[in-house]
């Protein structure tokens, strides 16, 4: 597939691209940068904000608002602040990592530590946050198939796509694993309309699909940076596939396109994101 690069303005770490199909803007994080960036996939322009956290993830609400999944807790990111929704007191790990809302309207997501101390969480509409599970190392790529009532979920430090039978009602269980990674770290993801999975592999500068009931590899996308990080579908017509990545670590005279925002067009569209649901 042929890959183009959307922006060389570099992130340290690139993450988190979700698409409002409302605005026709991607929104992205530089994590390490504590960057919150706005692209216009047309033109390429960038806009950077400095926020307050690391953000790990982001997240839109029914009404239009964007949110992140930042060090402390959930916040709410305005055209002049960054207001506390949900930060408990105890949040296991070192801060959000990775998250997105679900087809029932609530918020899932993880954290990230290099001991298994953190925890996979699901924030309800009311601001209430409710650990699912923990012993989590690095809580990365997610995503739904309704059609088979199922949530895909990767954990970076197990090298393995596990699964969870997912009932609706903010409750998930019957987790076994449906690919185990051979090269590479595994870290964001998203489906497609088939039900196929894109995994951006850190380490290795591959993207690769793979068909989750037969863990069978069915794509793979070669990228000139070495960490790419996160995937997601992205345009009008939720046929781009938009590629994050990052340049921490990397020698940039050597890999100057790491932390650039690359675009394939992969032959199939994925799905709208879908929106938090807030009481």
């Amino acid at each position: 597939m042929k890959v183009e690069v959307i922006t060389d303005a570099l992130t340290i770490v690139g993450e988190g691209p979700v698409w409002d199909d409302r605005r026709n803007k991607l929104y992205m994080t530089d994590i390490l940068g504590k960057r919150f960036r706005t692209v216009d996939l047309k033109t390429g322009s960038v806009e950077d904000r400095v926020m307050p956290q690391q953000i790990g993830f982001i997240f839109l609400g029914e009404k239009g608002e964007i949110y992140c999944g930042a060090q402390k807790g959930i916040y709410e990111i305005t055209d002049g602040n960054f207001e506390p929704f949900c930060v408990p007191e105890i949040l296991k790990g070192n801060r959000f990592n990775e998250g997105k809302v679900g087809p029932d309207g609530r918020v899932y997501g993880g954290t990230i530590s290099y001991d298994f101390s953190s925890a996979f969480y699901r924030l309800d509409g009311n601001g209430t946050l409710t650990e699912l599970f923990d012993k989590v190392g690095n809580s990365n790529g997610l995503d739904w198939d309704l059609d088979k009532g199922l949530l895909y979920y990767t954990d970076t430090h197990t090298y393995k796509t596990d699964c969870f039978d997912f009932d609706g009602k903010g409750n998930i269980f019957n987790r076994r694993t449906v690919f185990e990674y051979k090269e590479g770290s595994p870290d964001g993801m998203c489906i497609d309309e088939n039900g196929n999975l894109w995994t951006a592999l850190w380490g290795v500068g591959k993207v690769i699909c793979f068909d989750p009931s037969t863990s069978k590899v069915l794509e793979e996308i070669a990228l000139p940076a070495t960490q790419p990080s996160c995937c997601a579908f992205a345009g009008e017509n939720l046929d781009t596939l938009v590629i994050t990545s990052a340049a921490h670590g990397r020698i940039i005279r050597e890999e100057n396109l790491s932390g650039a925002l690359f675009a394939v067009k992969p032959g199939v569209k994925g799905k709208k994101v879908n929106r938090f649901v807030r009481n």
